[in-house]
């Protein structure tokens, strides 16, 4: 159970909130590579942190995150051109760079220097891995882009996609720490017709019938936790589950050797966010397999409208399967799985996490032992909040090798969460790891 009082410090997350103001310390992605395009495209609206954004790729192939609305009469850049290096406003003409600078004023006299004073409220932006990025805070805190595993490689070893949740940030990123889930959830009673996802170990589905009730066990790190989930297999061993939790809200996925799969639940604002996720290839180009094409196809699909349930307007396309329609729910499938929703896991995933409300009142839970992971991230996250409103800026933005971590999905014969680390610490990257277990 959470206080009231607690739920609020960690849901809020608009500008000036303590929350708010803790993400803004951070990199985030707010589009990706391939659905913004390329220069003088299309500009895009996006909306990050309770501020709504236009995204633009200008002539260069630079790109630029401002404020949506021109700083002259407040009109909204989306009707604007993106033309000759810059984002030039429908009603007026004033046009803005990739920074938010005044370049061209026509409507003012062409010896005025008032464009040189005016600027639009732009924020830093990168294109990289996939992802554009845009930092939000304070311009003196800005730190280097985070060191993630799939950041330099190239396009053909990775497929970059995003999902809109209609729920905040928290609930969604409270259910990539929960790995006991996955036995009920995501669960086919023959795991034989189950889909199999190839990131994860070929027998994935067997296993996590096996054992319904995995041990839990969290390790506190300087980027948030590392976390174990072990389940006890029928011959004896152990199908372990590692998830990094990386603070404020991103995750590593358990995958095998082979492949990479890492989620950054963004939020939009306090009553929807914007899970982010990259599967990538270790060992070369990422081929064809049933999640590489799905998200292909996902990351493909094209850009329209959606209007939030907070009426704001953002361009993204909505998944097929969503709250309005029950998530194309069908009884008759629950005979073969638990769950009889439509459209993967992804869609099984936000059934239950949109159905909890835009903000989940957590004084109302009741936790048990298998939370143990959610309970010590929302206590990561309050110390850190508290600690930014009372003058002490968070040193992981900073350490941007600090993000650069795996999860893992591996049989052992180690029943000790410790021994299992020390032996696959090389390839966790653990060097960075801390030694405080919960």
């Amino acid at each position: 159970m959470l206080s009231r009082e607690d739920n609020e410090l960690l849901t809020r997350v608009g500008p000036g909130t303590p929350a708010g103001e803790l993400f803004r310390r951070f990199w985030h992605p707010v589009t990706t590579s391939a659905r913004l395009g390329g220069p003088d495209g299309p500009q895009l609206r996006v909306r990050v942190l309770g501020e709504n954004l236009i995204v633009f790729r200008d002539t260069n192939g630079d790109v630029g995150v401002l404020q949506a609305f021109c700083p002259h009469r407040r009109a909204n850049l989306f009707w604007g051109r993106n033309e000759e290096g810059g984002l030039r406003c429908a009603y007026h003409g004033w046009k803005f760079d990739v920074s938010g600078q005044c370049i061209d004023m026509p409507t003012e006299p062409p010896a005025s220097n008032y464009k040189e004073k005016l600027k639009a409220i732009g924020y830093p932006a990168v294109d990289k891995g996939g992802f554009i990025w845009a930092y939000l805070g304070p311009r003196e805190q800005m730190p280097p882009l985070p060191a993630y595993e799939w950041m330099d490689l190239p396009d053909t070893h990775r497929v970059n996609t995003s999902m809109l949740n209609e729920c905040n940030y928290l609930q969604g990123l409270e259910g990539d720490v929960d790995t006991a889930h996955v036995s009920y959830l995501h669960l086919y009673f023959d795991p034989e017709k189950g889909p199999q996802p190839p990131q994860f170990h070929e027998n994935y589905r067997q296993y996590v019938i096996q054992d319904k009730s995995p041990k839990l066990t969290v390790k506190q790190t300087p980027y948030g936790f590392l976390y174990g989930g072990r389940r006890t297999l029928e011959d004896g061993s152990y199908y372990w589950r590692l998830t990094p939790w990386v603070a404020p809200s991103a995750s590593q996925l358990p995958t095998t050797e082979k492949y990479g799969h890492a989620k950054i639940n963004v939020p939009i604002d306090d009553y929807n966010h914007m899970p982010f996720s990259v599967m990538w290839s270790r060992e070369g180009a990422l081929g064809s397999n049933s999640q590489s094409d799905y998200r292909r196809k996902k990351a493909s699909a094209p850009v329209v409208p959606f209007k939030l349930n907070t009426g704001h307007v953002i361009d993204h396309t909505r998944e097929a399967s969503n709250l309005d329609n029950d998530f194309l729910l069908d009884r008759s499938k629950q005979t073969s799985k638990f769950v009889g929703v439509g459209g993967g896991t992804g869609a099984e995933d936000r059934c239950v996490t949109e159905s909890m409300g835009p903000i989940l009142d957590r004084s109302e839970e009741h936790l048990g032992v298998s939370d143990i992971a959610i309970v010590a991230m929302r206590r990561a996250l309050l110390r850190m909040i508290r600690d930014l409103r009372n003058g002490v800026e968070p040193a992981l933005p900073h350490n941007s090798e600090a993000f650069h971590v795996r999860g893992m999905d591996i049989i052992s014969q180690h029943a000790d969460f410790e021994q299992l680390l020390a032996e696959h610490a090389d390839y966790l990257l653990l060097s960075s790891a801390g030694a405080r277990q919960e």
